[in-house]
């Protein structure tokens, strides 16, 4: 079943664009199908309610709690540092039934 992953942002241009870009060379190479959205980190309400259901959210700022989905900091996909760990958990979240 495909997953529907939010990546969230301040603008949902540049760092959203960048996390988007390593996301799906991610999934690709862990053979997981996904559709990603970016948004501003206030319209996460927004597409939680038009989506109907999400499995992943990966931010570079602040996203106030939301009840069962995985929230995810993105920072160590463009930094480098943790990547490897942010890989793990994003595979993890991905394949766990929500």
């Amino acid at each position: 079943m495909k997953k529907k992953i939010l990546v969230a942002c301040g603008t949902a241009i540049a760092t959203a664009t960048i996390v988007t870009e390593k996301l799906k060379d991610i999934l690709a190479r862990n053979k997981i199908d996904a559709e990603i959205i970016k948004c501003r980190v206030p319209e996460v309400p927004y597409y939680i309610r038009m989506l109907g259901k999400v499995d992943l959210i990966l931010t570079t700022s602040f996203v106030p709690d939301v009840k069962n989905i995985p929230i995810l900091n993105a920072v160590p996909l463009i930094s480098g540092l943790g990547r490897e760990e942010l890989e793990r958990e994003i595979v993890k979240a991905l394949r766990e039934e929500n």
